[in-house]
């Protein structure tokens, strides 16, 4: 199943299916969409039933990096800011595309 997420993503970081989510206190980029799509898991009762799937988009490059895929169950809300930040920090080292810059 984030398989076919990460397929979708691929073709339309933005699609219908997901919202936007906003970033963990002290962590907004100007050049990034935090986004988080909700999916059944029919094996989970109540709140924990619907997964969660949180990315990031880098949309000067169109990038897609996945953040993190939780549930209810796990988490009451959502993972912690503190957690967030730390995945964000890889994802903005990762980020090294240069979009102003063509390659050589």
């Amino acid at each position: 199943m984030i398989q076919k997420y990460i397929e979708t993503l691929a073709k339309d970081p933005l699609f219908d299916e997901s919202d936007s989510e906003n970033f963990p206190k002290g962590a907004y980029k100007p050049d990034f969409e935090f986004r988080k799509i909700r999916f059944l898991m029919p094996e989970l009762q109540g709140a924990s039933r619907q997964g969660r799937f949180m990315y990031v988009v880098h949309q000067a490059s169109c990038s897609v990096y996945p953040v993190w895929i939780y549930t209810h169950e796990e988490y009451r809300q959502r993972p912690s800011d503190q957690e967030l930040k730390e995945q964000f920090a890889i994802i903005e080292e990762m980020n090294i595309v240069d979009v102003d810059s063509p390659p050589s």
